[in-house]
């Protein structure tokens, strides 16, 4: 099992509060895990209540809990209502009328509560009339490559390098320690979670009907990541393809991807006015091993899979994150956390003069004293005018 203390850390802070902690995230990226993981850790640091449930509602053993009525009764059966419960619900969304008894065990109950959802309807309007300011948010990402790392060379052996061209290959999910990293099985079962996503956490929850469209229209998404998308382009191109289809389709099942966590949306702003922009967003997949199972090479588009893990790896830093646009270049990533914004441009490698022209030169033009990064592959990276450059692996690593 693959030790994720930083997710611990930001749950530190709530631990036995009177606040529902929720934990989000695209389906099999360690939620339950780190359920587990934080439990134990309760254990050793002795906060643990012995008056707990940890109840897993895709589990067969809870299957008999279909709605916010029986779980409830469920609750109320088997805790001690006279003193302090702590309840861990993993997969919630699975039982329907769910948000009602969180908000009874609120009233009811000295609770702490942990939650777990793979589907963004888990923070719907529902959930905020019931429970409104009683909730942190945690979203949990697959492994970053500073946890994959020190796992695959001990399964595999190798140097950093070697694990960050699996990282780049396979991705993050957890479950490929279970597999010892093994490129082949890895891929197999990214292939099928790619289905399983789009069955459980799209097609159920957005009510869709033609499940070959989604799958093509999100395959297109992932296939471009990090390039400009709009939903006009994505139903032409499906339309060269005698698939005809309509742009709120297309929008529909884009938000449904997004609503699961697999893709994620960046918008476009103008990095001199500072004004979001109404077109030009682009869409990332939570993990680039997707996109190699998919039958995609992330070798032959190794820079738009670079991209994708800094966008994914600021992100789970916390980061919230545009693209910027600086007269007709474009910056890759505007980043802002706590008041402090950041600039980066994501690279292969910087072979020859013009590149580092292009490179930098959109950093050069913001004339603010903001932090400004270059991030590529080379072994000692080169900076000028003010503009750091990085190597990405060591930067994937300093956390």
């Amino acid at each position: 099992m693959i030790q994720r203390p930083a997710y611990y850390e930001q749950l530190r802070p709530f631990i036995g509060k009177n606040i529902i902690k929720v934990l989000v995230g695209v389906r099999r990226s360690g939620k339950s895990t780190i359920l587990d993981q934080l439990h134990e850790r309760m254990l050793q640091d002795g906060v643990a209540v012995d008056n707990t449930l940890h109840l897993k509602f895709e589990s067969r053993d809870y299957a008999h809990i279909s709605n916010g009525g029986e779980l409830m009764d469920y609750v109320a059966e088997h805790v001690d209502k006279s003193r302090p419960v702590r309840l861990f619900l993993d997969e919630i969304q699975e039982v329907e009328g769910w948000e009602k008894a969180l908000r009874s065990f609120m009233v009811d109950y000295d609770a702490d509560i942990y939650i777990t959802g793979s589907n963004a309807y888990v923070l719907s309007s529902d959930l905020a009339t019931y429970i409104t300011g009683r909730y942190v948010t945690i979203e949990v990402f697959p492994l970053s490559f500073a946890e994959f790392c020190p796992a695959w060379r001990e399964a595999r052996g190798g140097d950093e390098r070697a694990a960050f061209r699996a990282y780049l290959a396979q991705g993050g999910f957890p479950f490929q320690s279970e597999l010892a990293f093994d490129e082949d099985a890895s891929l197999k079962y990214l292939e099928d979670l790619f289905s399983t996503i789009l069955l459980k956490d799209v097609v159920k929850r957005n009510n869709v009907r033609d499940i070959d469209m989604l799958e093509r229209i999100v395959r297109y998404a992932i296939a471009e990541e990090g390039h400009l998308l709009n939903v006009k382009n994505v139903a032409d191109y499906l339309k060269s393809e005698r698939r005809k289809v309509s742009q709120e389709t297309v929008a529909s099942y884009l938000q449904g991807a997004q609503r699961a966590y697999m893709l994620y949306r960046v918008p476009k702003e103008d990095a001199v006015g500072k004004k979001i922009l109404s077109f030009g967003e682009k869409d990332y997949v939570v993990d680039q091993g997707l996109r190699q199972a998919l039958g995609m090479d992330n070798a032959a588009g190794i820079d738009q899979v670079l991209e994708n893990v800094v966008c994914m790896e600021l992100l789970r830093r916390g980061y919230r994150l545009t693209v910027g646009k600086v007269g007709d270049v474009e910056v890759d990533f505007i980043a802002r956390k706590d008041g402090a914004t950041e600039y980066f441009q994501v690279t292969y490698l910087l072979a020859d003069e013009r590149t580092r022209d292009r490179e930098f030169g959109a950093l050069e033009a913001l004339r603010d004293n903001y932090p400004k990064t270059v991030l590529s592959l080379d072994e000692f990276p080169y900076s000028r005018n003010g503009v750091q450059g990085r190597n990405l692996i060591d930067w994937l690593l300093d956390v």
